[in-house]
């Protein structure tokens, strides 16, 4: 039967995490001299605990020696459930910074999948992706390396056999439980925890937003600042996107916009899709991109282009390009104020343009 593939995220926290300029290690000093300055965790493996995904059980698993690299930390995923006889998943992982200062750091590629089952040998239920020790001590901010842990955040994506047509049934009344949400939005009622974003206010709920995101979970339950805060200030951000953030988590749905092809709805899912990367809201983050597909014209298109290139937005990259290459308004976009600053400071972008011409063109 046709696949279908489940992506779920979980948070795995590694405790232990000590920094040699704070805590001197006589053993590690003696065997690594001048290293009193790296971080290492503890010589132990960590399991988490158990979680579903796409039908199955799953844990993810931490070793600080890595069997297939020197230097190296394993991280695995573990098929728990047994009996299985085939199922297909890939993995990757990545760092969170706890403050939610700084995105994901991405420390693996999604894996090529690989088939797990439990009625065969033990190597055929586990997963693993190595990291290099140096890599870990060399993140792209210090928020990241925090004194007491690591959060790491697995991406895990099963390809699941789809089910076979049920017999038809009496059709059960739908769900309300969007509308409860969305009510609880509206209303803020029982609301435990408020934000302060441009001096703007914003109540929310705490576990709601746990929920939705893997750094809100860390900021407000993982022990990395006072969950008790009342108050939490949000910088680098504008108010209007952490409200759209806001609603997202409640509503599961993206602002409407007077007219999409308007530059303030531009600037907004620009803005939101920022804020989902920084806060882990991974399927957020692909509706913005694909919603800027949407508003292409010949004057932002340069401009979403490099929008692009910055955040790794590869739809919305080849989006940009195929709408240069085929538009009948290219004179339009070569005379727009974002072309020119491509021109000027950005060139290898137009010759990416340039390279990938060809490819658009083809019948």
């Amino acid at each position: 039967m046709e696949m279908e593939p489940v992506t779920v995220t979980r948070t795995f926290e590694v405790l232990g995490w000590v920094n040699f300029g704070e805590i001197r290690s006589i053993r590690t000093e003696s065997e690594n001299p001048g290293s009193n300055n790296l971080h290492y965790a503890e010589p132990i493996s960590r399991r988490s605990a158990t979680f579903a995904a796409a039908g199955y059980t799953w844990s993810i698993q931490y070793y600080h020696y890595s069997a297939y690299a020197t230097g190296s930390v394993d991280l695995c995923l573990q098929l728990e459930t047994r009996g299985v006889a085939a199922v297909t998943a890939s993995i990757s992982f990545s760092l969170l910074d706890p403050t939610a200062a700084m995105p994901p750091w991405k420390l693996t590629k999604q894996a090529t999948p690989v088939e797990f089952s439990s009625t065969r040998s033990e190597d055929y239920t586990k997963m693993t992706q190595w990291v290099p020790k140096s890599k870990l001590n060399a993140p792209p901010g210090t928020g990241y390396l925090t004194l007491g842990a690591l959060l790491f955040q697995c991406t895990i994506t099963v390809f699941a056999k789809a089910p076979a047509p049920a017999a038809a049934a009496e059709m059960p009344m739908a769900s309300d439980q969007m509308d409860n949400l969305v009510k609880i939005y509206a209303t803020k009622d029982g609301s435990d925890v408020t934000y302060s974003v441009e001096g703007e206010l914003f109540r929310a709920h705490k576990i709601i937003l746990a929920m939705r995101s893997p750094v809100f979970y860390a900021e407000l339950y993982g022990g990395m600042m006072d969950s008790k805060a009342q108050l939490i200030q949000i910088q680098d951000m504008k108010h209007d996107v952490f409200e759209a953030l806001l609603r997202y988590m409640y509503t599961d749905s993206l602002p409407t916009t007077r007219d999409d092809d308007d530059g303030d709805a531009g600037e907004m899912l620009c803005g939101l899709l920022m804020a989902a990367d920084r806060y882990g809201v991974d399927r957020l983050r692909l509706l913005c991109e694909h919603r800027l597909c949407k508003v292409l014209n010949a004057g932002n298109v340069a401009d979403l282009l490099a929008f692009a290139d910055d955040q790794h937005c590869s739809t919305l990259k080849d989006a940009c390009i195929e709408f240069m290459v085929d538009s009948e308004k290219l004179k339009e976009v070569v005379a727009s104020e974002g072309y020119k600053q491509l021109r000027s400071k950005r060139p290898l972008i137009l010759v990416e343009v340039l390279e990938k011409s060809s490819k658009f063109r083809k019948v």
